[in-house]
């Protein structure tokens, strides 16, 4: 498994400014299908779009986020704290939405 990647996108979520996505290679272990190009296009949209936090712990909010893109529903667990960066801490394919916001 491969260390955190960095990537530089700027866009705005729950009104704040991001300029960059910091993504987990967790998502690597369960779910081969993902890859971090797919990841930062269901984070681009995101941009412009507010979620209350599903949590917040030690001031990180956390996120549970279910979109679709082409046809195909996912999941994306994001965080932020006070640094600029917005980070994915996981994603997957959902077959179908369950008692889940759409973002």
């Amino acid at each position: 498994m491969n260390a955190r990647r960095e990537y530089i996108l700027t866009l705005t979520f729950n009104m704040r400014i991001f300029t960059r996505v910091i993504i987990d290679c967790h998502y690597e272990i369960n779910h081969p299908d993902i890859t971090d190009t797919l990841i930062l296009d269901l984070v681009r949209a995101q941009n412009g779009k507010e979620q209350e936090p599903s949590s917040v712990l030690n001031g990180f909010s956390y996120f549970r986020i279910v979109d679709c893109l082409k046809g195909k529903f996912y999941r994306l667990i994001l965080t932020y704290c006070e640094e600029d960066f917005l980070g994915v801490i996981n994603a997957f394919r959902v077959e179908e939405v369950k008692n889940d916001k759409m973002a």
